[in-house]
């Protein structure tokens, strides 16, 4: 019984876990700019130097964008129409699971039964990740499109590269179409 216990209370744990991988994204434009006269881009080098990711993972978020840029048809570019900045913010995070309780009657040892169980407490702690993605038009020197997304977990190595290319994904999908010119 205590081993059917322990299962449940594992399994429960496990499924809050997996809940909580998903990256939240948002993104904003200035809707006064012609996106469509947008077509190279390359890296802002000086925000590139402040990313705070080992070199590793670092050489796979630019990998990510450049794969999701090309995709979009955009062209890497010496002079582009648009750099790329990136900023990776990290906060620790704790999530607390527990008690479970459980209870209820039915047939058992020695007959008809009933009773209330509990389990204990779990404590998750590691370091949360908002991926920033923000375009920058190097000749007006300004920002005019700004992507994020939140709740990349940086401690998991499973499948780290996947979920970082599938982040920039997300986040690089809310750019708005080509089509969108200026009002």
């Amino acid at each position: 019984m205590r081993t059917a216990q322990k299962l449940l209370m594992l399994f429960t744990v496990v499924l809050a876990l997996a809940g909580c991988t998903t990256l939240r994204t948002a993104s904003d434009y200035d809707k006064n700019v012609d996106l469509s006269g947008y077509k190279t881009y390359n890296f802002y080098d000086k925000g590139i130097e402040r990313v705070k990711l080992n070199n590793l993972d670092k050489r796979r978020l630019m990998a990510a964008v450049e794969a999701e840029m090309n995709a979009k048809g955009f062209t890497k570019a010496a002079k582009p129409d648009l750099l790329v900045n990136l900023v990776v913010v990290a906060r620790e995070k704790t999530d607390v699971y527990g008690p479970g309780y459980y209870g209820g009657w039915g047939w058992g040892w020695g007959g008809w039964r009933g009773g209330w169980g509990g389990g204990g407490t779990y404590v998750n702690q590691y370091i949360e990740g908002t991926i920033i993605i923000d375009f920058l038009d190097p000749g007006k020197k300004i920002l005019f499109w700004h992507g994020q997304g939140s709740g990349f977990n940086l401690d998991s190595f499973n499948k780290r590269e996947q979920r970082l290319y599938t982040g920039v994904k997300e986040i690089l999908a809310q750019y708005p179409s080509v089509g969108t010119v200026a009002k």
